[in-house]
């Protein structure tokens, strides 16, 4: 008999995650709400040009950059937290996430719901987005700065919409 070891070898290699093209995928959703709006507003210039195009655009920003862009946010910290915790330079395994992905569930669904709604409701989601979002800008500029985080879900575009976003929801606000 003898005492070497054999060097174990799983049956099918380990899986940390999804595979790389489901990743590359994901990591493109965040542009959807954007893109989204951006063609809503072509639809909506094409059929009415600018008869009620103020409204309409504040309608589709509440729908698409409030409400599909959070959801697509928020269903990608609660189903895939490893990916998105590792894009944001942040630590794997944080039951914040969870929390983070169901704010921005909450956040994206009543965004889509309110242009159902009177104006009162639409103000509610403008000011729950923005203090979100805002918050979110400025918990990515302490991480930039304390910790020299630069990773893309942190200083790239999700940033730049945390920044940008909410001023232009209130802006569309008080001019409708």
């Amino acid at each position: 008999m003898t005492t070497e070891q054999r060097p174990t070898t799983p049956a099918t290699p380990a899986v940390d995650g999804p595979p790389p093209w489901v990743l590359r995928l994901a990591s493109l959703t965040i542009y959807v709400g954007v893109v989204g709006f951006v063609i809503a507003e072509i639809v909506q210039y094409a059929q009415s040009s600018t008869d009620g195009f103020l409204a309409a655009t504040f309608a589709n920003a509440l729908v698409w950059v409030v409400g599909v862009n959070a959801i697509i946010c928020g269903s990608g910290h609660i189903v895939m937290p490893g990916p998105v915790a590792e894009s944001i330079g942040w630590p794997k395994g944080s039951p914040f996430q969870f929390e983070v992905g169901l704010a921005n569930l909450g956040i994206g669904v009543l965004g889509v719901l309110s242009p159902s709604f009177d104006r009162d409701f639409a103000l509610a989601v403008v000011i729950a987005f923005s203090i979100f979002y805002f918050g979110a800008a400025l918990g990515h500029v302490r991480e930039m700065i304390s910790e020299h985080d630069t990773a893309p879900g942190n200083a790239g575009f999700i940033f730049w919409f945390d920044v940008i976003a909410p001023p232009a929801l209130i802006a569309l606000y008080l001019a409708t």
